[in-house]
């Protein structure tokens, strides 16, 4: 018989026995140890062009390194002044702004130029003009701070590409456009005149894009890339930096679901959208608007592109016949370094009634809110913020994907045009308007689809998740710069095993090779060989029998 007293304790037991048992398992194992041994090194983050668009997300992953305990020196040009939005930057000037919007000669001249890559060209001449003070000052800065390592904005700094690969520092490139540093030949960009992808295209419309834009494209850059060798030529510097930048590690700031998907090297990383853990809110004042309107239009262009007077007045106009028509109940424009002097004096109507413009860019409008600055994440994150009319640059279009605001895009230059096409073919979010035939009832029509449209909004979510998960991948971009920074053989840069695990083999081996374009040369060679055999054996072959024949008839 079983002592009644041990059934009340065998439960007891039990348990008592798997926590032994459960202790000694624990016991057997070692825990992961995720912390990696790091020294202080010194970086440079360098734009030629600076300006917020350009710095912002390389900042936001210096920001990273900086908390890590690295010391960043950001070198550029302009006014933005980012030191007090991240703390434990230290700023070097480049001096004054390159592109001054009031300045006609660095004006960009975007209604003019016929093939919208001409500006990349603006661009290009003004990086050569002041190429050889701008190295000097990479140089000046890498010296003095005993730089490791180089976080260079790849649009027209050539300096800062070229002053980190003749000191045989590593340097990391940073874009927003996959095509500039890793081009396909299925994909291109309206800004070189040809669609984002060629998929779908004709053989005539993939022939030009293929071979005659590109060969027109380079001619149009010959005079500026040798100007900018002879340059180099004569301070002693071997150039590395051409139509795709010799960088150790390309940085792209776009995602999956906005960008149009492609292989790419393990060196080419997609590490968007980057964004900040912080943004700045909304001031009393468009807080006090916004909560008073429940479906706001928000209007920003940026601070590189601007509109004409003539444009600036149609989308005022439309603006207003918009709140007319109650599309939308509320407007908020941030001028930013538009003036009020660039609109026509007047409005007038389709029903032929006349507004003096003055008075409403002062706000005496009730339903329309002008501004110089706006905090344009706090402004797309509220939710009465129902649309976005905008130029469509990177920085706002992440922050539309990531707030799930859909958008009218008017494309002014550059990279704009492939993002309008890219929101509205792959995100499916966004319409588009041209700038050279602004309609004001096109306008309307527009934002009155994409306010109602079931599928943009569906396409709005699924973005907005697309981007929140993607957001988080600027660590990753820090982590594989502090691989480069204590990966092994750094001293020795020169050596070609350097950085070889992520460095493709064909960019060592060449077109032809790398395609094994040589052994299928051969191959059809030996082909045209057993042809020319087999035809000279049928050849020969029916000839002795027609002569074997012919004798027997003979």
């Amino acid at each position: 018989m079983i002592n009644k007293n041990l059934i009340f304790l065998l439960p007891i037991l039990i348990l008592l026995l798997n926590q032994v048992h459960i202790n000694a398992v624990a016991q057997d194992y070692v825990p992961r140890n995720i912390d990696i041994e790091r020294s202080p090194k010194n970086i440079l983050v360098g734009s030629f062009l600076g300006g917020r668009s350009h710095l912002k997300p390389m900042l936001d992953v210096a920001t990273i390194l900086i908390e890590r305990g690295h010391n960043v020196i950001l070198l550029t040009t302009g006014k933005y002044e980012p030191s007090s939005e991240y703390p434990g930057l230290k700023q070097i000037t480049l001096g004054s702004k390159t592109l001054t919007p009031k300045n006609s000669s660095n004006r960009l001249n975007i209604h003019k130029d016929k093939d919208d890559y001409r500006i990349l060209i603006h661009l290009m001449r003004l990086a050569t003009e002041t190429y050889n003070v701008t190295y000097e000052k990479f140089k000046n800065a890498a010296k003095e701070n005993d730089i490791d390592l180089f976080i260079c904005d790849v649009l027209a700094s050539q300096a800062c590409i070229d002053v980190g690969n003749n000191l045989n520092k590593p340097v990391v490139g940073f874009i927003a456009s996959m095509q500039m540093m890793e081009p396909k030949s299925y994909k291109s960009d309206p800004m070189f005149g040809c669609n984002i992808s060629l998929e779908n295209e004709s053989f005539f419309e993939r022939f030009r894009c293929t071979l005659i834009q590109p060969l027109q494209i380079a001619y149009a850059y010959k005079p500026f890339v040798r100007q900018l060798n002879d340059i180099r030529d004569q301070m002693n510097i071997k150039s590395v930096s051409e139509i795709v930048p010799k960088v150790s590690l390309a940085l792209i700031d776009t995602f999956f679901g906005f960008e149009l998907p492609q292989s790419t090297a393990p060196n080419v990383q997609e590490i968007g959208p980057v964004l900040s853990e912080e943004y700045p809110p909304l001031t009393p004042e468009l807080s006090d608007f916004i909560n008073g309107h429940k479906r706001v239009l928000y209007v920003a262009f940026g601070t590189r592109f601007f509109a004409t007077i003539e444009n600036n007045t149609k989308i005022l106009q439309s603006l207003i016949e918009a709140i007319n028509n109650k599309i939308v109940d509320g407007v908020i424009w941030a001028l930013s370094e538009t003036s009020k002097d660039e609109f026509n004096p007047t409005l007038t109507f389709t029903d032929g009634t006349q507004v003096q413009t003055l008075p409403i860019l002062n706000n005496i409008h009730p339903h329309i809110h002008i501004t110089k600055f706006a905090p344009q994440f706090a402004v797309l994150n509220h939710t009465n913020t129902k649309l976005f009319f905008s130029h469509g640059g990177a920085g706002s279009t992440h922050e539309s994907l990531y707030t799930g605001t859909p958008m009218l895009v008017l494309p002014f230059g550059g990279d704009q045009m492939g993002n309008a096409s890219k929101l509205i073919k792959s995100a499916g979010i966004a319409l588009s308007i041209n700038k050279n035939a602004l309609d004001v009832k096109d306008i309307l029509n527009k934002i009155d689809f994409l306010l109602k449209d079931e599928h943009i909004k569906k396409n709005s979510k699924r973005m907005k998740y697309l981007a929140r998960i993607n957001s988080n991948r600027k660590y990753r971009a820090a982590d594989l710069i502090e691989y480069m920074l204590y990966s092994s053989g750094l001293n020795e840069y020169l050596d070609d095993d350097f950085l070889k695990e992520w460095i493709p083999a064909e960019s060592r081996m060449g077109f032809i090779k790398a395609n094994n374009l040589d052994v299928y040369g051969v191959l059809f060679i030996i082909i045209l060989a057993l042809i020319g055999i087999a035809f000279k054996l049928i050849k020969y072959t029916s000839n002795s029998l027609f002569d074997r024949k012919k004798s027997k008839q003979a």
